[in-house]
C-alpha cells in the first residue's frame, strides 16, 4: 500500500471514530498522522523497514504499528471493527456534499437517519428544519445536493486523470520489464489527458511468440481483482480501485498505427480516415494501406500521419477541433510543456491548512525546477482551513520575507494570499492586501448562488483592482461537487478588460478552469497561471495535471504567466495596477 492509501485509511478511521463520538484527542491523532503521511515526499515503506518512521512528526508508536499492519495485510483491524459499529449507509451519508461528519452524526443521533434516502425523505417532509443549524434553506440545499449526487451516481463511472495516470504509469513500467516486450505505452483518453477517464488502454509491441506469456504476466500481477477476458493477444482486467484495464499485444510493424488508433478520439480518427480516402489510402489499427492492401506505414505514429500528408499531432489535440487542418498547413501550435513552468503562484503551508513549512515548500519547489513561488495561505473567513487574521498575516509575511532572503536568490519566495471572494463580491482582509506580492481571489462559499448573482459577485472582485488572478473559478470537485453556474464569457471579458489572470488549478480534483475556459481565455488574451495549489511538498507535482488541461486548450508557453520570468510577472502586475 502506498502513502496515499495509508493516509486515506487513517483519515477514514478518524472519521469513523468521530462519528462514534470517540475522544477528540484520538481522532486528532489519526488526522495528524494522515496529514503527515500525505505530505511525505518519499515512499513510506522503506522508512518502516529501516525503523525510522517514528522520527516523523505526528507518527508515534501506535501509528507505526498500524502502518506496519497496513503494509503487511492491506487492512486495519481498528477500522474494520469500528466501521462494524456504524449503521449501514452512514458513511455514504457523511460523504454527501453539504453533509459532513457533524451533520451525519446529528441526524443519526436525533432523527435516526442513516441513509441518503431517509435524509431526502425527511428534508422533503420538512422534518429537519427544527434541528440546530438547520432551517428551511438548509433543507433545500440538501435536496439540491442529493439531486446532484444521484445524477453523478447514475452516470457511468469515471476516474480522475491523476488516479488513472498513476495506475497506467505503474502498469506500463511493469509490462516493459516482461521478456519479449519491445514497446509499451498507454493510449485512450488518458493519453489525450481528458480530465476523467472510463478505462485504461495499454498497448504492447512484441513478436507473436511472446504474446501469450505477456498476457499471462499482465493478468496475474499484483493489484488485479478480476480477469474479465484473456486471449492470445488481448486481456481485460479490473484493478483494485475498480478501473478496467485492457491490454493488446500487436506486431512491432503495426505499433504506431495501433497507438494512433486507440489514442483516438473517435472524431479525430474519422476525420483522419477521410483525408486518407481522398488519397486512395486506408488507415486502420494495423497500418496505412494502398488500395491493393500494400502496407506503406504503421511502425510509428509519425509514419502513419506522414503517409497521408499530415504532420504528427500531440495527443492532447486529437479531438477534431481544427488540428487536422493545422497539420495540413503546418500551423500546429507549439504547446506548453511541464519544463516551461518556472513559477508556481498558489500553495499553502502549516500557517493554514498545509502540511509543510514555508522553507520546506521553497526548497522542494527549487528542486523541481521552479524559479519563483508565492506562498498563498487562506484568509480569515475560511475558518475551516484556519484562515489567517490580519495580525497573523503580518507575521506570516515577515517569515516569508525571511525565507526569501535565506534562499539567496536561488528561488524567489513571494508573499501572497488566497483571499476569499465574499458573498457580496468584496474581498476578505481587503485592507491588508496592498502590501502583498501576489493576491489570488477565490470563491469558497455559497457556490450555489443563482447564475446572475454569482457572476456579478466574481466580476466585482475582478474589478476591485485588488486581485492578480481568479483562483479555481468554478469551485468544482470532480466526481464530488458540481461547480458554480458562472457566466464564463462575462467573467473572461472582465478579466481581459482588467488584465487579471485566470488560474488552471492543477489539483487533481479541481482542474479548474477547465479546458473550454482556458481555450476561451487564450482567444480573449487573458493571461493564464498554471498553479499546483499544493498543500504539501508532494503536491507540488500536481502541475503535470494542469499542463494536460493547458495543452488540450492549445496553450503555448506565451499564453502562460507562470512560464514567464518573474520580471515579466511583475511587469504584468504593475501594468494591470496602473
Amino acid at each position: 500500500m502506498n502513502n496515499d492509501g495509508i493516509a486515506k485509511t487513517f483519515q477514514e478511521l478518524a472519521d469513523v471514530l468521530e462519528l462514534l463520538g470517540e475522544l477528540p484527542f484520538k481522532v486528532r491523532a489519526f488526522r495528524t498522522a494522515a496529514r503527515s503521511i500525505e505530505g511525505m515526499g518519499e515512499p513510506i515503506a522503506p522508512q518502516v523497514k529501516d525503523d525510522t518512521l517514528g522520527k516523523v512528526p505526528g507518527i508515534g508508536d501506535g501509528i507505526v504499528r498500524r502502518i506496519k499492519e497496513l503494509i503487511e495485510t492491506g487492512k486495519l483491524a481498528d477500522l474494520e471493527t469500528n466501521k462494524a459499529k456504524l449503521p449501514p449507509g452512514l458513511m455514504e451519508l457523511m460523504n454527501l456534499p453539504g453533509v459532513g461528519i457533524k451533520t451525519a452524526q446529528q441526524v443519526w443521533k436525533e432523527r435516526k437517519i442513516t441513509t441518503i434516502d431517509a435524509l431526502e425523505a425527511a428534508a422533503k417532509a420538512g422534518k429537519l428544519r427544527d434541528l440546530p443549524r438547520f432551517g428551511e434553506k438548509r433543507e433545500t440545499k440538501l435536496l439540491v445536493s442529493i439531486e446532484g449526487w444521484r445524477k453523478r451516481a447514475s452516470a457511468p463511472k469515471r476516474w480522475p486523470m491523476a488516479e488513472a495516470l498513476e495506475l497506467a504509469e505503474t502498469l506500463v513500467a511493469h509490462v516493459r520489464t516482461v521478456p519479449g516486450v519491445v514497446q509499451c505505452e498507454f493510449a485512450g483518453s488518458l493519453r489525450r489527458r481528458r480530465e476523467t477517464v472510463g478505462d485504461l488502454d495499454i498497448l504492447v509491441a512484441a513478436p507473436k511468440k511472446h504474446a501469450v506469456a505477456i498476457i499471462e504476466e499482465f493478468t496475474t500481477r499484483e493489484g488485479i481483482t478480476q480477469v474479465l477476458a484473456k486471449g492470445d493477444t488481448k486481456a481485460s482486467v479490473i484493478l483494485e480501485n475498480g478501473l478496467q484495464a485492457d491490454l493488446r499485444v500487436v506486431p512491432i510493424e503495426s505499433f504506431g498505427a495501433a497507438l494512433q488508433y486507440f489514442t483516438g478520439s473517435k472524431e479525430h480518427n474519422v476525420a483522419m480516415r477521410t483525408v486518407a480516402v481522398k488519397k486512395k489510402l486506408k488507415v486502420s489499427e494495423y497500418g496505412v494501406f494502398k488500395e491493393d492492401n500494400t502496407s506503406i506505414a504503421g511502425k510509428t505514429e509519425q509514419d502513419v500521419y506522414a503517409a497521408i500528408g499530415l504532420a504528427w499531432m500531440p495527443p492532447e489535440l486529437r479531438e477534431n477541433r481544427g488540428e487536422i487542418d493545422a497539420a495540413k498547413t503546418g500551423t500546429l501550435p507549439v504547446l506548453v510543456e511541464l519544463g516551461d513552468l518556472i513559477g508556481d503562484l498558489h500553495m499553502h503551508t502549516k500557517e493554514t491548512d498545509g502540511r509543510a513549512t514555508i522553507e520546506d515548500m521553497a526548497v522542494a519547489a527549487k528542486a523541481v525546477g521552479r524559479k519563483y513561488i508565492a506562498i498563498t495561505d487562506h484568509s480569515e473567513s475560511l475558518a475551516i482551513a484556519n484562515g489567517v487574521t490580519a495580525d497573523r498575516l503580518r507575521a506570516h509575511v515577515r517569515r516569508i520575507r525571511e525565507v526569501d532572503e535565506k534562499m539567496d536568490g536561488s528561488i524567489r519566495v513571494l508573499a501572497g494570499i488566497e483571499t476569499d471572494i465574499l458573498g457580496d463580491g468584496s474581498l476578505d482582509l481587503e485592507d491588508s492586501l496592498g502590501e502583498l506580492d501576489w493576491v489570488i481571489g477565490s470563491v469558497h462559499s455559497k457556490l450555489g448562488m443563482p447564475r446572475d448573482e454569482i457572476t456579478k459577485r466574481v466580476v466585482r472582485a475582478i474589478e476591485s483592482g485588488r486581485i492578480d488572478v481568479l483562483g479555481h473559478p468554478f469551485g468544482r470537485m470532480l466526481g464530488q461537487r458540481d461547480g458554480s453556474d458562472l457566466d464564463l464569457e462575462v467573467i473572461l471579458r472582465a478579466l481581459a478588460k482588467t488584465g487579471v489572470a485566470i488560474e488552471i488549478n492543477a489539483s487533481p480534483l479541481r482542474l479548474d478552469v477547465p479546458e473550454n475556459g482556458a481555450r476561451m481565455a487564450r482567444e480573449l488574451g487573458v493571461p493564464i497561471c498554471i498553479d499546483s495549489d499544493a498543500h504539501s511538498v508532494r503536491e507540488l507535482g500536481f502541475l503535470k495535471y494542469g499542463i494536460g488541461i493547458a495543452r488540450r486548450a492549445w496553450l503555448g508557453k506565451e499564453h502562460v504567466l507562470t512560464a514567464q520570468p518573474l520580471e515579466k510577472v511583475r511587469e504584468h502586475r504593475a501594468a494591470r495596477a496602473s
